[in-house]
């Protein structure tokens, strides 16, 4: 039995202007049915939302069923006969409004029943509340939010079964773009087309809305092949459906796959190897999956630490790095005329890092802008030191790309070598040509002052990217360094004997200089000394070393000047 009233309450004004009144302390919308009459009042501030013809209505069920989705109609007829029939007195039901821009909107709807004045009719008095908005669901999409996949998660891991799952993180790749472009409208329809065709291929497991353009999918049992074949159906559903609509806007979906116990696993965890893992997908080129490994996790954690190790080094006066110096020999005078600066860089817990490791955490994060700046003034400082026993030593320097994209690098330099009062023309900067691909006015810029202020440029890694002559033409550099991978292979193979040997021929005969790189045995110095390069580098010379070695093994004996 519902509790006793002695008052009516549908239609009658007082009270419902008493319901206005709180309705307008809540962001709820308040609501009285009578389950008998199937008569309807609700908050006003619902009319500006939904489609409802006023806050008082018959028909109750009619005209709700203009706004309340139609897979959920059913369910909320069931719900209110058992009241009606007073199977119970307490109604908590969530499903789906639609509102007047065709967006479907989740909402919480719980309320209890009592009775009018002895005799009278059965009225459920309760509340509505958007938990869309809650971020238990998420309007646009329509489909529950992140925060509940938590819950079921939480849930299932209770009841025990299933024991095994795997958890899709579905992404758009350039959502951002579509954004930017197109607007953000057009942002919201790519994201509903992604969610109806996640809906079409997954209809039987649970999916959920994450943040941003991001899906979740939980399947049941822990095949992570099968969840790799969803993600392609999705994606082969999405551009079918992309097709249709004339391919309006362009965007690709990238997926991370988990697959988990849920005895073994909590779900902070399993939420991190899926971003993970989703990063990793985008990593690999986009619109394609990645299936979590722990080794790379692993790996991946280890370089975040080893990023913060370089971090507190940075802010920590550089502690941990060090300048070494490799000689570079003239072909001329087979001496040593100068040398390579080389990043290293060591700390208590890895010890010495190989800079294939450590350099590229720098390029990724940021932090080669001030090492980068730090090198070469270190590198120039030390290079005027022995330039009292050698006069006109050069010292070669390496820029990022990073560097000379996302700083300032040219002022840094010209200001260094103003302030050390070093001469521009014993300082080389070396460059790779696979950062070609993302030439821009900040390269041509580097070029431009450089040359112009006497500062030698070298392409470094010469024949193992993208070798063009345009780009010989282009960026006015000096010296050819021609890589290891490249000229040892002169040593056996004619082919490549003759490829290089006109390769120098070429160079010196537009004014440039050429350095072979790698050069490790006396075999392939003598083999390649006939190819007329004017320099030479690498373990047959000497090995990177700290700048007291350096002294010590290539200059010591030198007269100072």
């Amino acid at each position: 039995m519902g509790q006793k009233a002695s008052f009516n309450l549908v239609g009658n004004e007082e009270f419902e202007y008493i319901m206005e009144v709180f309705g307008r302390c809540t962001d709820d919308y308040l609501f009285l049915l009578d389950l008998d009459k199937n008569e309807y009042s609700i908050s006003k501030g619902a009319l500006e939302k939904f489609n409802l013809p006023c806050a008082h209505f018959p028909n109750a069920t009619k005209v709700l069923g203009q706004v309340i989705h139609p897979e959920d109609m059913d369910a909320l007829v069931e719900d209110l006969e058992d009241l009606r029939q007073g199977d119970r007195t307490g109604h908590d039901m969530e499903y789906r409004w639609v509102d007047r821009e065709g967006r479907t909107v989740w909402i919480s709807c719980r309320g209890t029943v009592i009775r009018e004045e002895a005799g009278g009719n059965r009225v459920l008095v309760g509340r509505i509340t958007e938990i869309g908005s809650r971020r238990k669901a998420d309007n646009v999409t329509g489909l529950f939010a992140g925060r509940q996949l938590q819950i079921d998660y939480g849930n299932i891991r209770k009841a025990g079964e299933p024991k095994q799952g795997v958890l899709l993180r579905i992404g758009v790749d350039n959502f951002k773009e579509v954004n930017e472009r197109q607007g953000l409208e057009v942002g919201d329809n790519v994201l509903k087309l992604i969610a109806q065709c996640i809906k079409e291929t997954c209809g039987a497991d649970r999916f959920y809305k994450g943040d941003g353009d991001e899906f979740l999918v939980l399947l049941a049992g822990g095949d992570v092949q099968k969840a790799r074949k969803k993600y392609h159906l999705i994606r082969c559903r999405m551009e079918q459906k992309r097709k249709e609509q004339g391919y309006q806007s362009f965007y690709t979906i990238s997926s991370g796959i988990v697959g988990f116990s849920y005895g073994d696993m909590d779900f902070e965890s399993l939420s991190n190897f899926s971003e993970f893992a989703l990063g990793m997908a985008k990593k690999n080129g986009k619109n394609c999956s990645y299936v979590f490994s722990r080794l790379d996790y692993a790996n991946y954690m280890k370089n975040l630490d080893i990023q913060e190790k370089l971090r507190y080094a940075v802010n920590h006066g550089f502690e941990g790095f060090e300048v070494y110096y490799q000689p570079i020999i003239s072909m001329e005078t087979e001496q040593v005329t100068g040398a390579e600066a080389l990043l290293r860089f060591s700390c208590e817990k890895y010890g010495m890092l190989p800079p294939d490791v450590f350099i590229p955490i720098l390029e990724e994060s940021g932090l080669i802008i001030p090492v980068g700046e730090w090198v070469y003034q270190t590198a120039m400082r030390q290079s005027m030191e022995w330039q009292r026993q050698v006069p006109n030593f050069r010292i070669n320097i390496n820029l990022s790309f990073i560097q000379i994209c996302k700083s300032d690098v040219v002022s840094g330099i010209m200001d260094s070598i103003q302030t050390l009062g070093i001469n521009p023309r014993t300082v080389l900067f070396e460059f790779t040509e696979t950062g070609m691909i993302s030439y821009d006015d900040s390269v041509q810029r580097l070029l431009d002052v450089l040359n112009e202020n006497q500062v030698k440029l070298g392409l470094d890694d010469f024949g193992t990217g993208y070798s063009s002559l345009a780009y010989l033409k282009n960026l006015r550099v000096t010296l050819l360094k021609l890589d290891r991978g490249f000229t040892s292979k002169a040593v056996s193979d004619e082919f490549d004997f003759n490829l290089i040997g006109h390769i120098v021929d070429m160079a010196h005969s537009i004014g440039m200089g050429v350095c072979f790189e790698g050069v490790e045995t006396e075999e392939e110095w003598k083999k390649l000394r006939e190819l007329g390069p004017d320099y030479m580098q690498g373990y047959y010379y000497g090995r990177p070393v700290d700048r007291q070695a350096f002294y010590e093994e290539n200059l010591r004996e030198c007269p100072k000047v």
